[in-house]
Formats: C-alpha cells, sequence, structure tokens
C-alpha cells in the first residue's frame, strides 16, 4: 500500500501533485487455496514471476460528461517513438494543458489541476504501428465554466475568486481527532 490521497489524476502526472491526506485503511483479504494456480498465468521463470489482480471498490464521485484529450508517440519535435506510450501520455497532458490555457488557466494551474483531479487516462491503441495512442479524459463537471469546445470560442476564462487572503489558513487546532477504531 502506498500513501493515501484525496485525489488524484491518472498517471499523478506532477510527480507529487495530488492531494494527499491522512486516513485509516480497512483492508480486507481472502485466502483462495491454489489461487494462483487457478488464476494467474506464470510470466517468467518461476511460479512467482505473475502479475496480481485486484477488484477495485467503490470510487465516488462519479461523472457522466468528459472532455477527452489523445496524444499519439510522436514529440514536440515531430520524431516518431514506436508505440512508446510515455510519449503518447505526455502528448495528451499537453493538449489538455493548452487547451485549458484558452480558457484563462495557466499552464502551470493546468498543470497541477491534472495531477490531482479525477481525470482518466486510458492505453487506447497499440494496433497502429508505429503509433501508440494515450487518452485523458476530464470530467467537465469539475470547472466553473463550461469547457466544451462551443462555435464563439472559448469564454472568457475561469471566474475564479480572487481574494488578497488566499493562502491564508484559518484553522485554530479545534477540530475534533478521529481515534483509529481498528484492534491493536
Amino acid at each position: 500500500m502506498g500513501d493515501m490521497h484525496f485525489s488524484q489524476g491518472d498517471g499523478e502526472i506532477s510527480f507529487c501533485g495530488a492531494i494527499e491526506m491522512s486516513g485509516f485503511l480497512a483492508l480486507k483479504c481472502e485466502i483462495i487455496r491454489d489461487g494462483m494456480a487457478k488464476y494467474l498465468t506464470p510470466m517468467g521463470p518461476t511460479m512467482l514471476h505473475v502479475n496480481p489482480i485486484f477488484e477495485i471498490g467503490p470510487v465516488e464521485p462519479r461523472f457522466s460528461e468528459w472532455l477527452v484529450f489523445e496524444g499519439i508517440s510522436v514529440d514536440e519535435s515531430g520524431r516518431q517513438h514506436y508505440l512508446d506510450s510515455s510519449v503518447a501520455f505526455k502528448r495528451a497532458v499537453l493538449n489538455a494543458i493548452d487547451y485549458l490555457f484558452k480558457f484563462g488557466y495557466s499552464k502551470e494551474q493546468s498543470y497541477l489541476l491534472l495531477s490531482c483531479c479525477p481525470c482518466e487516462a486510458r492505453l487506447s491503441s497499440i494496433v497502429d504501428p508505429p503509433n501508440a495512442v494515450v487518452t485523458l479524459a476530464i470530467p467537465t463537471a469539475i470547472f466553473d465554466q463550461d469547457i466544451r469546445p462551443q462555435k464563439n470560442g472559448p469564454s472568457a476564462g475561469p471566474r475564479v475568486m480572487r481574494k488578497p487572503d488566499v493562502l491564508k489558513c484559518n484553522y485554530d487546532g479545534s477540530l475534533p481527532v478521529t481515534k483509529n477504531l481498528a484492534p491493536v
């Protein structure tokens, strides 16, 4: 298990841009006798060379409308990288950053937003060599404006309230502390 994140976009794009949180983890495991032999195929010289499988628990909120950005394995200079999904992922992210810039977000804001918003990345195609295609889907509901393409072009920009004390913390230390109820 790694560290807990309140929110993180697929790929944790800025390496440390997820919103960290503290918390307790209740992990439920069921031992399946001979489960590795029943469900997994060894991919190496021993029976222990297997890739794990797991079931994801419920994740909320669920979003229904997404704006999807595509990247192919061609870098900024036009050089083709044969089926390189990391280059395709980078291109999808840069396409999203450039798009959000047109709506008034700085490139730095967009970069950090993509690191911690519930965006979803997919390896969308590897069947068309030399291209690998990655898509990055961003839920439109997280924005304070409509970021979908419109016939009149992008709107004037985000309607973010700017206050000089935005970085001031109002925490006075009086919040309740949650105790770990798990048996020790």
